[in-house]
């Protein structure tokens, strides 16, 4: 079976980390959708978008941080996508509890070539978990 690129909501407050994140991703055939805030994400999804995986920075300013962002972005979905939150400081961010997806917390900056080893199989669990009967 051929599993063809995903479709990636990426969330991060810094444009620089965006804009190379995207153009990683974008370069290996990935569709990238940016948003530089978690209500930004929250209204993309809310709209209809259907995202394979998520990839969200913990720290997002004021409003709502990473985890926050994943945990509505998930209940708002049909299904558990996975979620990779960044943190530039693992060892003090605290998370509430989100249940029923796959959450890979990682450090900043983002290893690219570890990030695209695990995309395809991400991308394939996030699909086959939206197939699944509830």
């Amino acid at each position: 079976m051929i599993i063809t690129p995903g479709q990636i909501l990426h969330v991060d407050d810094d444009e620089s980390v965006r804009e190379s994140v995207s153009g990683l991703l974008r370069s290996t055939g990935y569709r990238i959708i940016s948003a530089a805030t978690g209500i930004e994400a929250i209204q993309l999804v809310g709209e209809g978008l259907y995202p394979d995986i998520l990839i969200v920075d913990f720290h997002l300013g004021s409003q709502m941080n990473g985890a926050e962002v994943a945990e509505q972005i998930r209940r708002t979905l049909s299904y558990a996508l996975p979620i990779i939150i960044l943190t530039g400081d693992v060892t003090n961010a605290r998370f509430p509890r989100i249940v029923e997806a796959l959450v890979w917390l990682t450090s900043k900056p983002l290893n690219p070539q570890l990030l695209l080893a695990a995309l395809p199989n991400l991308v394939q669990l996030s699909r086959t978990t939206r197939m699944l009967p509830s």
